[in-house]
């Protein structure tokens, strides 16, 4: 067989390019070279075919690689099949030389002789390379700022930033990236002067702006600082750095001074105090000292006692005019017997700082400031209680107490020379017992007469912090007689 013919029966795979870029929707080129990979010879891939092999026959493969109406050999490659029963991979990889990859779209194909002479081409697969900066000449315009000088108080008027717009360029296209750097240097580059980087997204128009973070301009420092940028196209190729434009920086933060509280009510030092509940049954005054700095737009809340913990307060937040901050009655009991921490945040631009810590220790309160429980039915004569004046049941009542709040846990338990009495268990005070301005409980006469005769004491005790400790009230001391 020595006439070739074209035949059909090859439905021939495009070559492989392996050094294209990935396609995608939010780009407009397709089929993109690198331009770094156009520096050196490009690989080609042909893929495998149906390789029958006829002795005395050779197979013949020739690689094309088109530009516009200019179609050039690349190579040609034969094989004879009484050598190649199967044709290596490696011998199917292919270089198009340097000189070939220039500018503009392309097509590479092949073409296959098969041994029995069938002449089969391949499919088409594009090559876009393009090799031009996104700006063309040797001067990218400089950035624009709205003002040459950046101080403390530019970078808080302005949301913590400063924002250059970039000047208009040509040839502007999604999938372009912009670098843009922050330096100390006039002339050169140091890898860490770069500020931050983003690839344009469809959609996008000009001016393109940049923001200079705040955080980063403080931390490097002031001085004179030069602002500067280029751009980077989808296929890499980069413009030369811009223009620089020169800034004076003069934005270090004043350091706030955040010295540790008082409390008014309390006797002791700047550091550490003594609070009499009885001095705080108003409720307590935290004070912020005169020596403490802070920034424009500060806010302060104050901290009564540790994060989560039971009785803790934070008191609403207010501008640093007023450095005195009430603390409710309510939130004082809770702690005696105990020391908190004592302390103020403090939160402006974006930032949250604590003051230094005051150490509170809260005293028990002495004992002659509770009431003491009464027995107001039947009345007593003599602090005697006489069984025979008992109607049904005896009442014993306890006057409104300080610091008196809902869901405090009352106990009242009668003590005698046989075994103790519970009459209340842990009580939750109730608001109507906060109206009505007493605690009472009954306690029938059945149960009196089964204490022992003889000297009697109620005794009271409550919980302000939800049992975990309770403060024993004055006793009433009684005489039960039949």
């Amino acid at each position: 067989m020595t006439t070739a013919q074209q035949s059909p029966q090859q439905n021939l795979l495009p070559p492989v390019v392996a050094a294209l870029l990935p396609d995608d929707p939010q780009w407009d080129e397709r089929n993109l070279l690198p331009a770094s990979a156009a520096i050196n010879p490009l690989p080609v891939s042909i893929p495998a075919w149906v390789h029958i092999p006829i002795s005395g026959f050779k197979t013949v493969l020739r690689l094309y690689w088109e530009t516009g109406l200019t179609q050039h050999l690349v190579e040609e490659r034969k094989w004879d099949s009484d050598l190649y029963l199967v044709i290596p991979p490696d011998e199917l990889l292919f270089e198009v030389p340097v000189i070939r990859l220039v500018q503009g779209l392309h097509e590479v194909w092949y073409e296959l002789i098969t041994p029995n002479g069938d002449i089969n081409f391949s499919d088409k697969q594009p090559v876009s390379i393009d090799l031009t900066p996104p700006v063309i000449g040797s001067s990218v315009r400089p950035l624009a700022f709205d003002t040459d000088t950046i101080t403390e108080q530019y970078l808080l008027d302005n949301g913590d930033q400063a924002v250059a717009l970039v000047p208009s360029y040509m040839d502007f296209k999604p999938g372009d990236v912009i670098v843009w750097y922050w330096s100390d240097d006039q002339s050169s580059v140091l890898p860490g002067d770069e500020v931050a980087s983003r690839t344009l997204l469809r959609g996008e128009s000009q001016p393109l702006s940049l923001a200079f973070p705040g955080r980063m301009i403080v931390d490097r420092g002031d001085g004179e600082r030069f602002a500067f940028y280029r751009l980077r196209d989808r296929a890499g190729n980069e413009t030369s750095y811009s223009e620089r434009v020169k800034l004076t920086v003069k934005a270090q933060p004043v350091l706030r001074q955040l010295p540790s509280p008082t409390v008014a009510e309390a006797v002791g030092s700047s550091i550490s105090s003594r609070l009499d509940p009885y001095s705080a049954r108003g409720g307590a005054t935290v004070v912020i000292p005169d020596t403490a700095v802070f920034k424009p737009g500060d806010v302060i809340e104050v901290q009564w006692s540790a994060p989560g913990t039971y009785g803790e307060y934070k008191t609403g937040t207010a501008d640093p005019t007023g450095k005195q901050f009430s603390v409710p009655p309510e939130y004082v009991p809770q702690h005696m017997g105990k020391n908190i921490p004592v302390y103020y945040r403090v939160s402006g631009n974006g930032q949250v700082v604590e003051s230094d810590h005051h150490e509170l220790s809260v005293q028990m309160l002495a004992g002659q400031r509770w009431p003491t429980v009464q027995c107001v039915r039947p009345g007593i004569s003599s602090g005697r209680l006489s069984l025979a004046s008992v109607d049904g049941y005896a009442t014993f009542r306890l006057s409104r107490w300080m610091f008196m709040g809902v869901a405090q846990q009352v106990s009242l338990t009668l003590l005698s020379r046989g075994s103790p009495l519970p009459v209340l268990d842990r009580y939750a005070v109730i608001q109507n017992d906060i109206d009505t301005g007493y605690l009472a409980v009954d306690v029938p006469k059945a149960d009196l007469q089964a204490i022992p005769l003889g000297a009697l004491s109620v005794e009271v005790k409550v919980s302000f912090d939800k049992g975990t400790s309770e403060v024993l009230f004055p006793r009433l001391n009684l005489t039960l007689e039949q």
